[in-house]
């Protein structure tokens, strides 16, 4: 490469030369040719000595000044071979200029310190053992190819003077020398160093994905852009998003904030992103974010900026945190205090009124009239009367629940004998009823009396809500993992609004306008007494459906053995 440089230039000074003389040559050519010939010049000899003085004077001159160049020039050219022979002999990585043939013409200082080969050693050495002999087929190819006038650039092994092979990124550069290929730089790079780097780096990723996946809370990361630069495990399970579907995506647009009004938080308003404006933690105690199935769920979160040794902020890590079931303990501990204090409560209305109750209901009896008006008015009363015992009889189920006194007994006969009372009352309001009850249903350990108050209840609210007849369908089957037996309730009637669904079963909370919200309540203790669980689902003007599950006899004896 240097030669070829310092020909171009020597040829450049040939041209000077070559037209360094054809100058002199035309000025001397003049000065003897017309001057000299002059009838004026020959009249006057010391003029024509004075015009031969400059004209030779000049091209004196010229060839000084070309001498000038010419050393000008050559030392450039010492300055620059200088220059590069610098770079090739104090380059860090080892750089071997090979023949086409393969054999060694120079080397500089890197390839003793990586092949521990001097300078003078490695003249004597081909191309081929230098190479791991695993990697000898490649590194020919790529060689032929670089011989041919195309850089190439790979990793390989080359082998120590002590017979270890050093893993290195290989260059190979074609040498030109007049536009022809005369040979081919190769350009080795130790990648040792890199290669435990790159394992140190491996570990300590592999180890932060290790505890980012071991927390049970969601965390992610997100640039200064707000796209999400990690994701963790737990992240996923709570979303449903994952890893690979948020990486570089922008947060904002998936997991979105959500005001207290409802509405959600525009991005620049976003408290997420704000973390990376302010600098500053963020924690959120309840916000509500989005599933990918575009369900929310409610979160409390903590924002915290993540920032380099220097101070320079990076990004925003965010933990958060599914808190649906704590908000659900902390609803059923609300409910609790209630019925506690519904309980006392109604202790104590029960008792005081009761006394009264009984005087009224004894002297009201004693009221005999002929008076049609009259006997009127004390039917009126004695009903409202009855009204009230059965809500202090109600008081007094909440505040001490009757002893329940289980046995086993299949339910397909506690239901069947509930339908045939309120038989009756379904065909004078146009509503059939439908039952499905599978059979041989395993029984079930439970208080008959209290599971037929709980049915007769549900079905007086279903007959109730159907004012315009209808069915009312009674499901009676086993699940499929045989613990649990289902009953369900399902009517035609008006149905339950949303908002109200989740209140059903609060003391003093009803849909009817002359209920008193205990008869729900008391249903859901009976249930959870007996260790099932009851569910209501609702659709306005479609109907409504209680579900009851009760676990079998049969899958509490399989867990015993």
């Amino acid at each position: 490469m240097i030669k070829q440089h310092i020909t171009a230039r020597n040829w450049s000074l040939y041209q000077l030369a070559l037209v360094y003389h054809i100058i002199a040559i035309f000025i001397i050519g003049a000065n003897f040719y017309f001057i000299h010939p002059l009838a004026y010049v020959q009249d006057h000899p010391l003029i024509g000595l004075f015009i031969d003085f400059i004209l030779f004077g000049s091209i004196l001159a010229l060839a000084l000044f070309g001498i000038k160049v010419l050393k000008k020039r050559e030392s450039s050219i010492n300055e620059t071979a200088k220059r590069y022979k610098s770079l090739y002999d104090n380059h860090p990585d080892s750089i071997i200029s090979f023949s086409l043939d393969g054999e060694v013409l120079s080397a500089n200082h890197g390839l003793e310190s990586l092949l521990g080969l001097a300078r003078e050693t490695s003249m004597l050495t081909s191309f081929i053992p230098m190479i791991n002999p695993p990697d000898l087929l490649k590194a020919l190819h790529h060689f032929q190819v670089a011989s041919a006038g195309m850089s190439q650039n790979f990793e390989a092994a080359f082998v120590h003077q002590k017979g270890y092979p050093i893993q290195s990124n290989v260059t190979f550069v074609p040498t030109m020398v007049d536009g022809s290929i005369v040979g081919v730089f190769a350009i080795l790079k130790d990648l040792t160093e890199v290669k435990e780097q790159k394992k140190v780096i491996d570990k300590l990723y592999k180890q932060n994905q290790l505890i980012l996946n071991s927390v049970s809370e969601g965390i992610y990361g997100i640039d200064m852009s707000g796209r999400t630069i990690f994701w963790n495990k737990a992240a996923e399970a709570i979303t449903g998003w994952k890893v690979d579907e948020m990486l570089g995506r922008q947060i904002h647009n998936l997991i979105r904030p959500v005001k207290s009004d409802g509405t959600l938080y525009p991005p620049e308003e976003s408290p997420i992103l704000n973390t990376i404006l302010n600098h500053e933690v963020s924690d959120m105690q309840e916000d509500m974010f989005w599933r990918k199935d575009e369900t929310t769920f409610p979160v409390m979160y903590m924002s915290s900026p993540m920032l380099e040794g220097k101070g320079q902020l990076l990004g925003t890590v965010i933990t958060f945190k599914d808190i649906t079931e704590l908000k659900k303990t902390q609803e059923l501990l609300i409910k609790s205090d209630k019925l506690s204090a519904v309980g006392q409560l109604a202790a104590g209305v029960a008792h005081e009124i009761r006394n009264p109750l009984t005087a009224l209901k004894g002297f009201l009896q004693l009221l005999k009239t002929n008076n049609e008006k009259e006997k009127y008015y004390i039917e009126i009363m004695q009903n409202e009367l009855k009204r009230i015992e059965f809500i202090v009889n109600e008081f007094l189920i909440v505040s001490k629940p009757q002893a329940t006194h289980f046995v086993t007994q299949t339910l397909d006969s506690i239901v069947t004998s509930t339908i045939e009372l309120l038989q009756p009352q379904a065909l004078l309001d146009n509503i059939q009823i439908e039952a499905e009850l599978m059979p041989d249903l395993p029984p079930v350990s439970c208080d008959e009396h209290q599971l037929k108050q709980v049915f007769i209840n549900i079905m007086k609210n279903a007959l109730e809500a159907m004012p315009l007849g209808g069915t009312m369908r009674i499901q009676a089957l086993l699940d499929n993992n045989r613990n649990y037996i289902t009953i369900r309730f399902i009517d035609q009637g008006c149905g339950i609004s949303p908002e109200r669904l989740p209140k059903l079963g609060e003391p003093f909370y009803s849909t009817k306008e002359k209920g008193t919200g205990l008869g729900l309540m008391v249903c859901f203790r009976i249930i959870e007494a007996h260790g099932g669980f009851m569910e209501i689902r609702s659709k306005l003007e479609e109907g409504t459906t209680v579900e009851i599950k009760l676990p079998s006899t049969q899958s509490s004896h399989e867990r015993e053995c």
